[in-house]
């Protein structure tokens, strides 16, 4: 996926009758390129530091401080709640895109949410009002004194049965501001892809139960090695964790699903060492 100014694509699932609307899906898609029920708390912290990934630079500690998008409001028969974390970490262009990103998602999420019945429809009531939700929490890792990786998990709430789980990626260099993507982490992103897709299914068969041959086609299908299936990679001192959204690998029960891949498995991609500092 090369590198623009643009957010990385999330997918937008439709569960239910309360769907969000064709307005929405184009408003986040063009905010957003890809990437548990509704009581399932989100996988990470309002904002944390991975655990052994501890942030540093040439210049010292990097600083991470925790800041979020909190507001409620009412629209209609809908009240929507947002209650987004974001890190900020003290490199002005690289706070400048993360806070970006975050708006357009929240803008878009706000303003195209489907009203539902006109006024006109009698058939709903007050006792009927609907709860809209965008939650947001992130991880923060760093591969090397150069970049740093983020990783966003943002829950969605907009009726049905549950909600929608989004893992997003965003990985930046230390040394440029700029927002890293597959091409700028390996020198053969092609080949990259191979071994992250063979990976992804030799340690994903082993871990899902099938329970026919649709699910193996379904893990097959979200393992094939095309950049929008490994667009969220959180960048690690050991390599990759590829992260799979909900429904792209296996059933919404299964969850979403992570691959840890060690570096090793990734030198014939050859991985840039001005990435990893190896």
């Amino acid at each position: 996926m090369p590198l623009v100014d643009r957010f990385v694509a999330m997918k937008i699932r439709k569960v239910g009758k309360g769907l969000l609307s064709c307005a929405l899906v184009a408003a986040l898609a063009e905010f957003l390129m890809w990437n548990q029920p509704a009581a399932m708390p989100l996988l990470g912290l309002s904002g944390q530091i991975s655990s052994g990934n501890s942030p540093g630079n040439a210049s010292g500690k990097l600083s991470v401080a925790d800041h979020a998008v909190r507001r409620t409001k009412q629209r209609g028969r809908h009240v929507i709640d947002v209650n987004l974390n974001y890190p900020v970490l003290d490199y002005a262009a690289i706070d400048a895109d993360i806070h970006r990103w975050v708006m357009g998602i929240v803008d878009a999420f706000e303003e195209n949410l489907d009203d539902g019945p006109s006024d006109g429809d009698e058939s709903r009531t007050k006792e009927e009002t609907q709860d809209y939700a965008l939650q947001g929490s992130y991880t923060v890792a760093q591969p090397s004194p150069a970049a740093v990786s983020l990783t966003f998990e943002l829950w969605t709430y907009t009726g049905g049965a549950h909600g929608n789980l989004d893992i997003i990626t965003l990985n930046y260099s230390l040394l440029t501001g700029q927002r890293l993507e597959l091409v700028d982490l390996f020198d053969d992103p092609d080949e990259a892809l191979r071994l992250m897709s063979s990976w992804s299914f030799r340690i994903l068969s082993r871990r899902l139960p099938f329970a026919g041959s649709w699910a193996l086609q379904m893990l097959k299908d979200g393992i094939s090695p095309n950049a929008q299936n490994f667009s969220s990679l959180t960048l690690t001192p050991e390599g990759v964790v590829i992260q799979f959204q909900p429904y792209q690998v296996a059933p919404w029960a299964a969850g979403a699903q992570a691959v840890e891949m060690p570096f090793e498995k990734l030198a014939p991609a050859g991985p840039l060492s001005i990435i990893w500092g190896k």
